[in-house]
């Protein structure tokens, strides 16, 4: 077995739980100060991580086939299992909710933090097309850096085109809830992507210590202060084009140095790892049995604080338990992880 990354396993196992944290009650009750700090860069940390282990040498259709099987088979088969359980349940139109998660935009699906599998797979293919021109062209770091400079400013002016826009076909108006798979922010989340690509070698080199993590987190809360600027890709909300830029580079760099941290205590090492491999079965499932639990225990009595509490224990919990059902059921293994992939000698 090749020796794991650990240190990549605890950032994504930071970026999960930041997640798990964003959808809680804590943070719908702090929309001017946990909201933004969190949003500001937790996705853009998902879309960088997964870049750094990206192979653009492979041909395209094999890799949009095996990133499918690994992004968009587990997400059609939860939300149309769901919608379908719900209409039976409910006795409701079963089209519209299946043509909302073909549709596959935050606000066309039940589970809306789901709304990140399907764009990550439409962030990859536009990525390998960039990477396979970066590559091709041998462009030297600083022309690289500008060519994704230019994408993402790109990528912020197209935000507002296709959110929320009034489209009329005959007698009916739909509001237009951005493009299908998000395809409309693109060029900012495979920007962040490309990025994790072009730095592979960098953050192996730069793990991150105590004092960068200070530094980082310093950087960050003055520039935060003196902005309140901050993003929301799922809502096409982008602030400023350099503070929330900024912002998003200082809070990823915090996580990688926090990884590199937590790497000092063998017991954190093994969770976090642990986390940041189930990363893909928390994303879908913490949302609804966070609700779910928080509402419960309100109705048996809870404060919110307390009720918000269990529930943000059980939503880290729960999905890791469902994980582990799925490791040891072969029909739950086939739509949930991907098909092994043979290794040639």
């Amino acid at each position: 077995m090749k020796h794991r990354w650990i240190q990549m396993d605890i950032a994504k196992g930071i970026g999960i739980l930041v997640i798990v944290f964003a959808h809680s009650w804590f943070v719908a009750n702090s929309q001017e100060l946990m909201y933004p700090i969190l949003a500001s860069f937790v996705i853009p940390l998902f879309f960088f991580l997964s870049g750094v282990f990206f192979k653009p040498e492979q041909p395209f259709v094999e890799m949009a086939v095996r990133k499918a099987d690994g992004l968009l088979k587990p997400f059609f088969f939860t939300l149309l299992l769901y919608v379908s359980l719900r209409a039976l349940l409910r006795n409701q139109p079963l089209l519209p909710d299946i043509g909302g998660v073909f549709y596959a935009s935050v606000d066309t699906i039940p589970w809306q933090a789901m709304w990140f599998l399907p764009h990550m797979w439409v962030a990859i293919l536009f990525s390998w097309v960039m990477l396979r021109l970066i590559l091709r062209l041998k462009l030297a770091p600083w022309a690289s850096a500008l060519l994704l400079a230019v994408q993402l400013l790109l990528g912020i002016w197209m935000l507002p085109l296709f959110w929320q826009w009034p489209v009329t076909l005959g007698e009916h108006t739909w509001i237009l809830p951005g493009l299908p798979f998000s395809l409309d922010i693109t060029l900012i989340s495979s920007a962040c992507f490309i990025a994790g690509y072009l730095l592979r070698d960098w953050l192996r080199t730069h793990p991150g210590s105590w004092l960068t993590l200070l530094i980082a987190v310093v950087l960050f809360a003055v520039l935060f202060d003196l902005t309140r600027d901050t993003m929301d890709l799922a809502q096409r909300r982008y602030d400023h084009w350099l503070w929330t830029s900024l912002l998003a580079v200082i809070g990823m760099y915090a996580c990688w140095a926090l990884a590199k941290v937590l790497t000092v205590s063998a017991l954190v090492t093994r969770a976090m790892t642990y986390i940041g491999q189930s990363t893909l079965i928390l994303l879908i499932f913490h949302g609804e049995i966070q609700h779910k639990t928080f509402d419960l225990m309100q109705r048996l009595g809870l404060h919110p604080f307390l009720a918000a509490g269990v529930g943000l224990v059980v939503a880290v919990v729960g999905p890791l338990l469902i994980g582990e059902v799925i490791k040891r059921t072969a029909v739950l293994r086939f739509f949930y992880f991907p098909f092994p992939v043979a290794r040639h000698r």
